[in-house]
Order: structure tokens, then C-alpha cells, then sequence
């Protein structure tokens, strides 16, 4: 874009010194469309201040290459967003600082909110302070807090919701966002995809001939609707000339001033810079002083600014590079010591350097521009470079900064066998991790194994690397923790520390016939009982999601006699006895067996987010109690476990299992609305997750039945469809098991014979793990439903097998369920009294959805042997249960059955009839 009118030059002509920055032209048109959109802004936040507030965020990139006047706009856009009453929040990327995770996410925001008071604070952060406080470098992290990603862009988004409900409209504004860390323009890329819910300005600048990490995030930024995409281009010749005439006046030979739009290339910042040194020196623009012109341009961004800086002394070029090599941490006594220089001068010469326009008026030394940072930098011997920047590391150290603050300079050394710079990566990882960081945190152990640490610690830190590899990839943490045990330490704790990582790595990648050997063969070489006991009991555990364990029924024996001798004195005791009640839930042994097992496990100590532990063994003893009928507490312990998750900033795996498995405990309550959104929320935590792990199975299940249950077939479908919920069936162990879930919808649907091919195929496998307990996949008593048009008598036989394994179980459910089924194929006296008993076990059970779906087939089965009379009572409690579950296809049948009795009037049903259930 070009635009302005003449500018009056006699003013700068006549200065001896020109200003560092150079004059705004030809930018016109991009001021006024970032005042435009500023305006805009805040016209839309005035006018959205009622209860129903529609939001409007902007999303401007301003796009050039280096020098061309991105930052000019920036500051301007500053400048019109507080004359129109906006909160500015500020940040550049560093080029030299890309590593340093949160960077630009604590530039934007820890100058504002540490003007706050630590209850302001606490007020605008609510639960999530100590999710984000540690990124935003308001606190250390917590020990034991690990936040993920997905929990902190969260815990930002919250913040912005805050900042703009308290403050009004908000223009964020990112320079050279081309050098930003990835942590902060991942949560900075995803908060733009959803502007429209604040009332924020997000103005980005950044170089398009700068390839870096980010370059696929500001694509990203770029190709969204909402971006408008301001692209700077150089001066114009006419440009060029007007702002040579005013730095020089307006007797300037037409030669110079040709030669100045080439030397420069019509680069604003270039321009500006080799004017103000030719005027410094006095010279005269005319033709022959033309060729000076290129020679003056590279001393100023160029190679010869090294050379230039040289010719100022010895201390001028350390005190540069010094500055160069410290970036955003360069105060002057910093400066002093890496730079080896007495502090008095190198004042003196930072003041000679901000008269030459190379470094900035301010309290922390700074170069005027990336350019002249960049030039200073790369001229830096590699070996002298590497040394001051291991030398910048150690003095933040003394200064009383953490390891994760010198990271970027520990990055950048050479290896030299330094045991401090192990020892300082090494912790920084550890503060990486618990900040939310955890691809930073690899990169610090990646770096401090190549220095090497000795070999002592080898194994140590090839264990630390596995584990900070594990959530983003792992197989590469196989790798290393197979490389851990071979460079396996004389510290036996470390050793099966080292097991039980790559256990749990093998055993998410699906190779869990490889854990489970592994423990196997690990526990029987301990020689402590407590190792011994521990190993052991991460083998039960991963043996539970073996789908193909050939030895299930004498490992579930062997786990049996195993837990005869524990009380539960510790969390191992406690998790073989919560193993222990799960093969007995799988087994289908007497549920008083199975509680009192459970009930010796259950106490305090069994944590959501011991990462030494995982989530497993809580969640197994969950559903535990849920197929034993005590809803209420596997509801109270994934609500805990939810609570836990959240509270740490687990916004991942973990927490979209644990509301999918407080979903399928809500169905079997009856409490159906609270049940789909669990599973709805479960589904979208996964979604945010990468593609092929088997998470969305564990969620898509539960929701499926609970749109079962409340008649929404079409959304089943239709969801079913969207997720390719069939073959191939997952590997790994499901709840509720997937090819189940399908045979339910399509039964829904009337595809009988479909439905009974996988009730029978489900169960084969459920067979072959010796697993037979009706409470934990009732797939005979959905067979025998299946089958009973086409073949009562085989439905028979499969109703008759489940009901006597729900009666060696006990569950209430599962032989209320079993009855209503045995019950109906039956038919006659004997049939009616099972459906009885069916609502006598179920009656006092929380398993309200299967008793009001009893309730009224019982009512219909009264009405259809007995008469209206006798079932009209029974027809009306139904009909309150299902309305009470959110059951909506069982109370329009039981509504409709009323409405044809005479007992309710027609304009009171929904259209449901007998056909609804079937």
C-alpha cells in the first residue's frame, strides 16, 4: 500500500543527529486500517455490554521482511489502542530465545498481573492459579504438578475471559512472533481460531523470509478466516528520495539518491541507519560520495558492524557481545562480568553506543534492532560463543535465577564434559516438565546426554529421557529406557523404576504381552519382598488389558492367593487388593468376595496423578464398585478423580477417561442427561488429543448407549457413523466393550441378526479370557434378545446361563436384568413371577434405568394378560422412574400405554407406544 502527503524536511535537515528509528512512509493505509479495526473494536465492546454479549476479535498480521517497518506499525497501533482506553499486553520474540519455554506468554502477561495483589490475583485466576502461575513466572511449579498443555491453553483462555470481563477490550500484540517459543504460539494459534468470544484485538508481525520451528503455526494463523494480512512491501523511489531529503536536506544529487534506494533496497530501517552515519560523518550527498554508500549500509547491519565496533576498542566490541549473547537478561553488571569489563565502562560505553544508534535508552542494554543483534551475534566465533553462553548460564545461576532461565544459553554450548551443565539441564528438565513444558524438557536431557553426564549417571538420565519422551512419543521412550537398563546402575531402586516406566510404555504402544513379561521376569530376579511385591503388582496390572493372555484364569488364581496374606498396609497392598477385585469382577466370583477385597483397598494414598502409579488402579477400583452395584461410590471416586485431574492440569488421557467411566456409572444410575454430558465432555477432551490412540472408544461407548436409552437412535447413528465405530475393534481392553455397544444399537434398529453376529463374537473373546460375568458385558441376555424372534429356544438357553451367572455374582442389576429377559422368553405364570423377582432385586438397587425399564414392561405384560386395571399403577411408576432417569422413548411407551387405558389424556403423549422398547 502506498499513501501520505508531503513532508515538510527543513526540521530534520537542519539536526546535527538523526533519531535511531526511522520516519513512518507510505504506511497510510495500514494505519488506518489497524485504527479502523481498533475503533471497531471497541465500537462493538460499548455496544456488547448488555447480558448477551456478542464478542467481535480481530485477528492482523502484519507481514514483511526485516527492516521494513513491521515494529513502526506495532508501536503505533500501541499508541491508538490507549488513546481509545484499551489494555495493551506486549511481547517480541527472540531470536537467540525461541527455547525458553512461555517466553511470550509471560511478556504478554507477568508485568500486568504482578501489579495485582495475591488475592487480586487468586480472584482472577480461580482454580487455575496453580495451573498457570508457574508459566507465567509467578511461582515455582508445585512439587508433583505436571499440567499438560491442553490444561494451561485453558487455564490462558480463563485469563483472557477475566482480563476482558475486568478490563474491557484487550489488543494483544506480538512482534517478530517468528522467533516465539512453540509452547506460547501453540496456545496463541488456538486462542485466535476462537476470537469471537472476546473482545480482543491479536495483532501479530513477523518476518515471511524467516523459516523457523513456529513457521507451521503462523501458516496456520495466516489461512484462518478471521486474519486480515497487512504485507509491507520496500519504499517506492519516491519514498526512498523524501526520506533522504529528510536526513540530508534538499540538496542531494539525483545520483545519491538512486543510490540510496539501492544500497538500501527500499528498506525503511537500512535507509534510515546508513543516512545517519553518512550525515555523522559529515559528508556531502552528491554523486561522488555515492560509492561510500554500500560500505557505510554494511557497517551498520552488516559484517563491517563488527569491524566498526572494533574500531571503537577492545571493551566496545566485548560489552556487544556480551549484550548480544545475554538477550532480554543483559543489565549492566551482567554485561560486566561476562563481558570482563569494570561496570563504570561499560556504561561509558553503552552511552557511545546509544549515540551511535546501536543500542537502545534503556535500564536493560539492548540493541535498536533485530538486524544489528543478529550481526553482532553470527560474528561471534562458534568456540568464544559457545563459552560466553555457558559462562551467561552460570551467572543467572549466581544471581538466584532457576536452572530453566539459563536453558537457551546450556543450549547453545558445545559438549565439554561439564558435570554442572548436566546437573543444571537436568533440573531445568525437571522445572520444564512441571511448568507444562514437556517438549522443552526433552530437549534439555537430548542436550545434557550429549555432553555426557558420567557414566554413573547415565542410566539416571536415559530414564529421565524415556519418561519425558513417553507422552509425545512413546516408542522413542522405549528406546531409552531399553538403553536405561543397559547402562542399568548399581541403584536397584533406579532399576525398577526403569521397569516399570517401560512397562507402562510398552504397554500404551499395545505391546503389553511384552510388559507383562518383562514384570514377570523383573519381579522373580528381586531380592527385596517390597521390589518383589511392587513388580508384581504392575504385572497383574498390565495383564488386565491383555486381550489375547493365554494364562488369564491361573493369573487371576495366582493374584487370588497372592492377596491372602496383605491388610492393605501400603499402596502396593492396596493395589493388589483393588487387582484382586477386578479379575474377580472379570471372573464373575461372589460379589461379597469381590467388596471385601475392594473395601480393604479403598482408602487414601490411591491418587489420580502419581505419575510413579498412573490412573489405572482408581479407576479399575471404580468400576469396580459399579459393577457391584455401589454406584453412588464409583460416582464419588471419578468425581474425585475428575476434581484431581483438573486441579493439576491433567486435561488429557486421563480426564477424558475419567468422565467417560462416570458417564457409564450415571447410565446405570439412571441419571441420564449428567451421563451424556460426561460422555459428550469425554469425546471432546479426546478429540483435542493425536489421532490413533484407543481413547475415543472409551467415551464413544457410554454415549452411544446412554442416546440408546433416551431414544435418540438417529444420533447414535449418526455418531457411530462419524467415528467409524466398528471394525477394527480396538486391541486393547474397552469398558464397555465396543462390539457389545454395536450389537445394542443395531438390536435398537431392528437389525437383529447383525446385533446377534457381535453379542456372539463379543462374547467368544470374553469366553476365551475365562471372563463370564453378565454384570460386566451382558452380551448373552442381548443374544438371547437378538435371537428370540428367529430362535427362542437357543434365546432361552442364553437368558437361563446368564441369569445363573448373575446369581453366582449377586449384582442386583445384572440379575434384575437377566430375569426381565429369562423372564419374557418364558412366558406363562413362571415368566411373570421372574419379572417379580427382576423388580424385587432391583427395587432398592441404584440402578434406576433398568428398573424403570422393567417397571414398565412388567406394566405392559399386566395389561396385555391381566387387563387395564392391573396395570395401570405399575404403568405410572414407570412412566415417573423414566422421567425421573431422562429415559424420554420408555416414557412416551409407558405414556402411551396410560393414554390408550384412558387414565392419561392424549394431548399428554409424545407419539411413543409399545414398539419403543424393545
Amino acid at each position: 500500500m502506498r499513501g501520505g502527503a508531503a513532508v515538510d524536511v527543513s526540521d530534520w535537515a537542519g539536526s546535527e543527529a538523526l533519531l535511531a528509528q526511522p520516519p513512518v512512509l507510505e504506511r497510510d493505509n495500514e494505519l488506518a486500517a489497524v485504527r479502523a479495526v481498533i475503533e471497531n473494536l471497541c465500537a462493538h465492546a460499548r455496544a456488547d455490554s448488555g447480558a448477551d454479549q456478542v464478542h467481535r476479535g480481530e485477528l492482523l498480521l502484519v507481514e514483511s521482511r526485516a527492516g521494513w517497518g513491521k515494529t513502526t506499525i506495532l508501536d503505533e497501533a500501541r499508541r491508538i489502542a490507549v488513546e481509545n482506553h484499551c489494555t495493551v499486553l506486549l511481547a517480541k520474540g527472540g531470536e537467540r530465545e525461541q527455547t525458553r519455554s512461555f517466553l511470550v506468554v509471560k511478556e504478554l502477561f507477568y508485568k500486568l498481573l504482578a501489579g495485582y495483589t495475591d488475592a487480586e490475583r487468586t480472584a482472577l485466576l480461580g482454580s487455575w492459579f496453580d495451573i498457570i502461575a508457574p508459566a507465567l513466572g509467578l511461582c515455582p511449579a508445585a512439587a508433583g504438578s505436571t499440567p499438560d498443555r491442553l490444561a494451561i491453553s485453558d487455564a490462558l483462555d480463563w485469563l483472557m475471559t477475566s482480563l476482558t470481563r475486568n478490563r474491557g477490550p484487550i489488543v494483544m500484540i506480538l512482534d517478530d512472533a517468528h522467533w516465539a517459543d512453540a509452547e506460547s504460539l501453540s496456545w496463541i494459534t488456538s486462542f485466535a481460531q476462537r476470537l469471537h468470544n472476546w473482545p480482543v484485538l491479536l495483532l501479530v508481525a513477523r518476518r515471511t523470509e524467516e523459516v523457523t520451528e513456529v513457521s507451521p503455526l503462523l501458516r496456520t494463523l495466516a489461512t484462518l478466516d478471521r486474519a486480515q494480512r497487512l504485507r509491507l512491501g520496500p519504499l517506492s523511489r519516491t519514498g526512498s528520495a523524501q526520506m533522504v531529503h529528510m536526513a540530508l536536506g534538499p540538496a542531494v544529487d539525483e545520483g545519491f539518491r538512486e543510490r540510496c534506494y539501492e544500497v538500501s533496497g527500499g528498506g525503511p530501517f537500512v535507509l534510515w541507519a546508513t543516512l545517519r552515519e553518512f550525515k555523522r560523518l559529515r559528508l556531502a550527498p552528491v554523486d561522488a560520495h555515492a560509492g561510500r554508500l554500500a560500505s557505510i549500509a554494511a557497517a551498520q547491519i552488516g559484517e563491517k558492524l563488527s569491524l566498526r565496533l572494533e574500531s571503537m576498542g577492545a571493551a566496545t566490541l566485548a560489552v556487544a557481545r556480551a549484550v548480544a549473547i545475554l538477550g532480554s537478561d543483559a543489565t549492566v553488571v551482567r554485561v560486566a562480568d561476562l563481558a570482563e569489563v569494570d561496570v563504570h565502562q561499560v556504561g561509558e560505553v553503552a552511552d557511545r553506543l546509544r549515540a551511535a544508534a546501536i543500542l537502545v535508552n534503556q535500564d536493560v542494554l539492548g540493541f535498536v534492532h533485530p538486524l544489528i543483534a543478529a550481526a553482532v551475534y553470527d560474528n561471534i566465533p562458534s568456540h568464544a560463543r559457545s563459552s560466553l553462553h555457558a559462562n551467561a548460564a552460570r551467572l543467572l545461576v549466581r544471581d538466584g535465577r532457576d536452572a530453566r532461565s539459563a536453558v537457551f544459553h546450556l543450549l547453545a554450548t558445545r559438549p565439554r564434559n561439564d558435570q554442572w551443565i548436566v546437573d543444571q539441564l537436568r533440573a531445568a528438565a525437571d522445572q520444564e516438565k512441571r511448568a507444562g513444558a514437556p517438549e522443552s524438557a526433552l530437549r534439555c536431557l537430548q542436550r545434557a546426554m550429549e555432553e555426557p553426564p558420567r557414566p554413573a549417571d547415565r542410566a539416571a538420565v536415559h530414564y529421565e529421557l524415556g519418561r519425558a519422551l513417553f507422552s509425545t512419543s512413546p516408542q522413542g521412550a522405549i528406546e531409552e529406557l531399553r538403553k536405561a537398563l543397559e547402562a542399568d546402575s548399581e541403584v536397584r531402586q533406579l532399576r525398577e523404576q526403569i521397569v516399570l516406566q517401560l512397562s507402562r510404555a510398552l504397554g500404551y504402544t499395545d505391546q503389553i504381552k511384552e510388559a507383562v513379561e518383562l514384570l514377570d521376569t523383573e519381579a522373580q530376579a528381586a531380592n527385596a519382598s517390597a521390589s518383589r511385591l511392587r513388580l508384581q503388582a504392575e504385572h497383574f496390572l498390565w495383564a488386565v488389558f491383555w486381550v489375547d493372555d493365554p494364562d488369564y484364569p491361573a493369573r487371576a488364581r495366582r493374584l487370588k492367593n497372592l492377596v491372602l496374606r496383605l491388610e492393605g498396609n501400603n499402596r502396593t497392598e492396596r493395589c493388589l487388593l483393588a487387582l484382586r477385585a477386578w479379575y474377580g469382577v472379570m471372573r464373575g466370583d461372589p460379589m461379597v468376595q469381590v467388596l471385601a477385597s475392594a473395601d480393604q483397598a479403598w482408602g487414601p494414598g490411591l491418587n489420580w496423578t502419581d505419575e510413579d502409579w498412573g490412573f489405572e488402579i482408581p479407576s479399575l477400583l471404580a468400576l469396580v464398585y459399579m459393577y457391584c452395584d455401589k454406584n453412588d461410590r464409583a460416582e464419588q471416586l471419578f468425581s474425585a478423580g475428575v476434581k484431581e485431574l483438573e486441579s493439576h492440569g491433567w486435561s488429557g488421557t486421563q480426564l477424558s477417561y475419567a468422565h467417560a467411566m462416570r458417564s457409564l456409572v450415571r447410565y446405570r444410575q439412571g441419571k441420564l442427561a449428567a451421563a451424556e454430558h460426561d460422555a459428550r465432555r469425554a469425546l471432546a477432551l479426546s478429540d483435542r488429543l493425536p489421532e490413533g490412540l484407543p481413547l475415543p472408544w472409551y467415551s464413544l461407548g457410554p454415549l452411544i448407549e446412554v442416546l440408546i436409552a433416551r431414544g435418540d437412535i438417529p444420533q447414535a447413528l449418526a455418531l457411530a457413523e462419524r467415528y467409524q465405530f466398528g471394525k477394527p475393534f480396538p486391541n486393547a481392553v474397552v469398558f464397555p466393550v465396543p462390539q457389545a455397544v454395536r450389537g445394542e444399537l443395531r438390536l435398537a434398529t431392528g437389525e437383529n441378526r447383525s446385533a446377534a453376529e457381535d453379542f456372539t463374537e463379543a462374547g467368544e473373546k470374553l469366553e476365551a479370557r475365562g471372563v463370564a460375568n453378565p454384570a460386566f458385558c451382558a452380551w448373552k441376555v442381548n443374544l438371547a434378545r437378538a435371537l428370540a424372534g428367529d430362535d427362542p429356544e437357543t434365546a432361552y438357553e442364553h437368558a437361563s446361563e446368564a441369569l445363573r451367572r448373575a446369581y453366582r455374582f449377586g449384582a442386583p442389576s445384572a440379575m434384575g436384568q437377566a430375569l426381565r429377559v429369562t423372564g419374557r422368553l418364558e412366558g406363562g405364570q413362571k415368566g411373570l413371577a421372574k419379572i417379580e423377582d427382576a423388580l424385587m432385586w432391583l427395587e432398592h438397587s441404584d440402578a434406576r434405568y433398568e428398573y424403570a425399564l422393567t417397571l414398565v414392561e412388567y406394566g405392559i405384560w399386566l395389561r396385555r394378560e391381566f387387563g387395564d386395571r392391573d396395570a395401570v399403577d405399575t404403568l405410572f411408576e414407570g412412566l415417573n422412574v423414566a422421567l425421573e432417569c431422562g429415559a424420554d422413548a420408555l416414557a412416551e411407551a409407558a405414556r402411551a400405554e396410560l393414554v390408550d387405558i384412558g387414565e392419561l389424556p392424549p394431548s399428554r403423549a409424545l407419539g411413543g407406544g409399545p414398539g419403543a422398547i424393545r
